[in-house]
């Protein structure tokens, strides 16, 4: 990879940490207010209801790489006719697909939400007003999906930082609107929501079709091109339905069994994951358009260096931020919280190490995708993490399981998956197992082992204060960076880092 791409994922990251930076602070401090407006069986319904919206944050990233893989190939060739093709037939079939979902929502699952949810008499109609507008915003989305990956595969990533930005702030003034609505504030709520999902994908709609020619949409055809695009996009939803699947399935079981109250503690535990998540998303949408052009140019070599080093340092960003709200979680929430759900603490904790271990993985998952070779790996991997699902209703079904129990599945199925994923790499693009455990896998485990026996001693030998949380939290960071730089880094890696770091101070 040349130093010209490497300057480029840098200066994109940056980009995208300054975009995830401000939604974090203004993602916290909504959530905070909105559970204290709308109270925990209100929020727990939104949340189990409505979190069709946020799960589709994930979903999104798989629909647009796979729209990306596309399109950052044909960027790779300079071939902005086939672009042009390639662009109008993926919409055409995100107009279908979008069709086919409409079609199940208003039937599968208004059955499922009216007959199999635990929802309070009182509420069953806000419910079904929440979830009409949640199945609208998600397919707004989705049909903005294309727009979202052309800007991506381009690599405008200051134009998505932006956009993101302006979501965030419209998203803080609902906080705002919320305690003066006259109105049922839950359904208000589920409107504000979809709102905004209108506005911002009317945005990107507007920006492409105004200053990307090849994103002025027409009806074209072409039966193997819409076979190929079906097979590889299918594939691809699929595998990011199991994923969801996984999370909202354990969520709906969750509610089956215990209640919209455990789901309320489920939505913090998940406004935390998604908001910190988000760092490893923004940095994959760095990396992804340069792994598809490796690809297309055929430089297997300086693929598999970037796999294996976005693979390490995916983990390490996401560690960076995970070891002190890990180790300090009963304390961040209290702050966080005016009243913390029960459950809440030690599901926040699980899901930040399902986190940790999925991370890992997407560079992995970029790798298959670039070759399009999807069908048997998203069938084993995504039927991996679905199996968390089958057994959660099992256990629920006929033995007395905390509900902690599901995330503790999960987890399991993160580690099978992350395994498939490398045995699926080696496969599909002869990258070596031995080299991937010795290059990324030992490296994240020293580093993690490292850095987590000072925070932890001072959180178990210390008081319960302000003061120790802020020592906990500084020494978490500082004993992250410094195994990261001394252990977790390769000599040629440190050199690089510095030299970044050193021409953007320069440029200040």
């Amino acid at each position: 990879m040349s130093v010209v791409d490497q300057k480029r994922i840098a200066k994109n990251t940056l980009l995208l940490y300054l975009r995830m930076g401000v939604i974090m602070l203004i993602g916290f401090y909504t959530s905070r207010v909105v559970l204290a407006t709308l109270g925990e069986v209100d929020f727990g319904l939104y949340n189990v209801i409505g979190g069709i919206v946020v799960a589709f944050a994930f979903l999104n990233g798989v629909m647009s790489a796979a729209c990306n893989r596309y399109f950052a190939i044909e960027i790779g060739r300079e071939d902005y006719d086939a672009l042009k093709k390639v662009f109008s037939l993926n919409v055409t079939i995100f107009l279908v697909l979008g069709g086919v979902i409409l079609l199940l929502s208003e039937t599968v699952g208004l059955w499922f939400l009216n007959a199999k949810m635990v929802i309070p008499p009182d509420r069953h109609d806000a419910a079904n007003w929440v979830y009409q507008f949640s199945v609208l915003a998600f397919l707004v989305n989705m049909m903005s999906t294309p727009y979202r990956a052309i800007i991506v595969a381009k690599e405008k990533m200051k134009v998505f930082a932006y956009s993101s930005i302006v979501e965030a702030i419209l998203r803080l003034l609902i906080v705002f609107l919320l305690p003066i609505c006259p109105y049922d504030q839950l359904i208000f709520y589920g409107i504000l929501m979809f709102s905004i999902s209108l506005a911002v994908s009317g945005f990107y709609f507007v920006y492409c079709t105004r200053f990307y020619p090849e994103c002025r949409y027409s009806y074209y055809w072409d039966k193997p091109l819409f076979k190929e695009i079906v097979g590889y996009t299918g594939w691809q939803v699929i595998g990011g339905m199991a994923g969801i699947g996984r999370s909202q399935g354990l969520n709906i079981i969750l509610n089956m069994f215990f209640g919209p109250v455990v789901n309320a503690a489920r939505g913090v535990a998940y406004q935390v994951y998604v908001n910190i998540y988000q760092f490893v998303n923004n940095f994959a949408m760095a990396y992804n358009p340069q792994i598809f052009k490796s690809y297309a140019t055929n430089e297997h070599q300086a693929m598999q260096n970037l796999v294996f080093r976005s693979s390490k340092f995916s983990y390490y960003l996401l560690f960076l931020f995970v070891l002190p709200v890990f180790i300090e979680a009963p304390a961040i929430l209290d702050i966080w919280l005016k009243d913390v759900p029960t459950h809440a603490v030690l599901f926040c904790r699980l899901m930040l190490i399902i986190g940790l271990i999925d991370c890992i993985g997407i560079p992995l998952t970029t790798a298959v995708s670039a070759t399009g070779k999807l069908k048997w790996y998203e069938i084993t991997v995504g039927g991996s993490q679905l199996l968390a699902v089958v057994f959660a209703y099992i256990l629920f079904k006929w033995g007395t399981f905390p509900p902690e129990t599901a995330f503790f599945l999960s987890i399991a199925s993160s580690i099978i998956s992350l395994i498939l994923r490398m045995v699926f790499v080696r496969t599909l693009l002869q990258m070596s197992i031995c080299e991937y455990l010795k290059t990324v896998m030992l490296p994240i485990i020293l580093v993690t082992i490292t850095a987590s026996i000072v925070p932890s001693l001072v959180f178990i030998y210390t008081s319960s204060s302000l003061f120790w949380t802020c020592i906990s939290i500084c020494l978490s960071l500082l004993c992250t960076t410094l195994a990261i730089l001394s252990i977790g880094l390769t000599q040629s890696e440190r050199i690089l880092m510095f030299k970044l770091i050193k021409q953007k101070l320069g440029k200040v």
